[in-house]
């Protein structure tokens, strides 16, 4: 039996941490880096859930929509097509073979938004 609590505050505060390492590399205008964090920021936060609902250890995915439904987490239509789209930057660093295109700046900070009021929601929901 796992330590719940615990657990979940270890998750939370992951997500924080990768929280901030997106907003340090959005400022830096290194985008590709800010979007992978902010990839690792949900997925961190949605284990935190999974750990909450089903008092064991999340598995070792890094997919969004996976972990979600561990979680019992519903996206609405907008939030399904983001983590889609955030999906794509969990690669950098992960598989160097299958970079993602650079996001440009607008891009960038769109989705960097996106993530804080995700990541945001999904606290309050926590």
């Amino acid at each position: 039996m796992i330590n719940v609590k615990k657990q979940i505050l270890y998750w939370e505060t992951g997500a924080d941490e990768e929280m901030l390492n997106a907003k340090i590399m959005f400022e830096n205008h290194r985008f590709l880096a800010c979007l992978f964090f902010c990839h690792l920021c949900i997925e961190k936060i949605l284990k935190a859930h999974v750990v909450k609902i089903t008092e064991e250890h999340p598995s070792r995915t890094h997919i969004l929509s996976s972990l979600a439904e561990k979680a019992g987490i519903d996206f609405d239509y907008e939030q399904d097509k983001f983590i889609a789209k955030l999906q794509l930057y969990q690669l950098e660093g992960r598989y160097p073979e299958m970079f993602p295109s650079d996001p440009d700046a607008i891009k960038a900070k769109e989705y960097f938004e996106q993530t804080v009021n995700l990541y945001k929601w999904l606290k309050v929901k926590l």
